[in-house]
């Protein structure tokens, strides 16, 4: 028989394993970003389990797990010693083009250590230790120590759950002098009313390539100077007919 001491222990049990069960449905699921490579319904880059390596940046999008909508902002993660854009112009989602800027705030410079969440003074799942990127970049680029971080918000977006396709489909322009280059990273961020969704580790897209090829976008200087020149070259051929009268 089952003593009554069994049976207040069974029942305490019971009560305790119901109240965990139903505190881990309480809490949503984590959900990530991983990033996709391409147009098209199969992403032509892979999630090794360590980064996600592509070789051409456009066009470039991330998916959700599970499917989620919120603001979507892309993080550009440069190693600080390469030269690089000003800054760089993303095409597609809501707010189009959006303007990927260098991060100056809190802490300023470049992110050498601890988690990409606590740089950029978020909280964020997962919280994307350096530890995840820099040794992948190191072995490409030794002479980095961490990265100067550009980020865009692209407004309210919905993205695709898995098997995808990315949803919005993005391209990159870097502006000014330079592209994005070896051993660089693309990562995104969604906001929901549960908290920040950040990119799985392994779901960053890499570039194993350098991307110095990127479309340029001209500055306000440079246009300033090509109208110039054009306004110049139109005077001469002006002068020039008027002499050959």
């Amino acid at each position: 028989m089952i003593s009554r001491n069994g049976m207040v222990k069974s029942a305490l049990l019971g009560v305790f394993a119901g109240a965990v069960s139903l505190a881990m449905l309480a809490v949503p699921a984590s959900a990530t970003l991983h990033g996709w490579c391409g147009s098209g319904a199969t992403s032509t880059c892979l999630d090794n389990g360590t980064n996600t390596p592509t070789g051409t940046a456009n066009p470039f999008a991330f998916t959700s797990s599970p499917a989620s909508s919120g603001d979507f902002k892309i993080d550009v993660l440069v190693p600080n010693n390469e030269v690089s854009a000003g800054s760089f112009s993303i095409t597609g989602g809501l707010i189009s083009p959006a303007i990927a800027s260098l991060v100056t705030g809190i802490p300023p410079g470049a992110w050498t250590s601890g988690d990409l969440a606590a740089y950029l003074g978020i909280s964020a799942s997962p919280a994307n230790p350096i530890g995840a990127y820099l040794p992948s970049t190191q072995v490409l680029d030794p002479g980095a120590t961490g990265f100067r971080v550009y980020q865009a918000d692209l407004g309210v977006n919905s993205l695709n759950g898995p098997p995808g396709p990315g949803t919005p489909s993005l391209t990159i322009s870097a502006i000014g002098a330079g592209g994005i280059p070896i051993g660089s990273y693309i990562v995104g961020f969604l906001s929901e009313p549960g908290g920040i969704e950040a990119t799985a580790n392994s779901g960053a897209l890499f570039f194993t390539s350098s991307q110095n090829n990127l479309p340029r976008v001209p500055e306000p200087a440079s246009l300033l100077l090509l109208g110039v020149g054009m306004m110049g070259v139109a005077g001469f051929a002006w002068r020039k007919g008027r002499n050959a009268k």
